[in-house]
């Protein structure tokens, strides 16, 4: 019985756990046209200086690789090239970069996964300064 038991706890998934998904996105123009360049997607939170996540494809179109939680809650985003950039989420967005324009936010402290994993569009206009 010990043996079963100790395998059963072994296997046992842990509640603070979650499984890697990729959320697919699109960075669009204000009219929706597509940007035609390559535009990056970053990461910001609080006061840091936002990082690098990915690149979008000339159409727009990206996927964030993020860790999500029992609730289908983002736990942490995970850059293309590693495995982790540490604990928890928190109070941390995704938005696009491009020289000459501004973007939008996503929230990704209270963002729930939809089932067909797709993130909000992300819309650049052109800068105001």
């Amino acid at each position: 019985m010990r043996i079963f038991a100790a395998a059963l706890f072994a296997t046992a998934r842990p509640l603070a756990a979650g499984d890697v998904v990729f959320l697919h996105g699109r960075v669009e123009m204000p009219d929706g046209a597509q940007p035609g360049k390559s535009v990056e997607i970053k990461l910001s939170c609080g006061d840091a200086e936002p990082v690098r996540q990915t690149i979008t494809d000339k159409k727009g179109g990206y996927n964030l690789r993020v860790e999500r939680d029992e609730f289908n809650h983002v736990a942490r985003a995970l850059p293309a090239t590693a495995t982790d950039v540490g604990g928890p989420i928190g109070p941390c967005s995704v938005l696009a970069v491009l020289k000459g324009y501004d973007s939008n936010r996503i929230n990704l402290g209270s963002f729930t996964i939809p089932q067909d994993l797709s993130l909000p569009k992300l819309v650049l206009k052109p800068s105001a300064r």
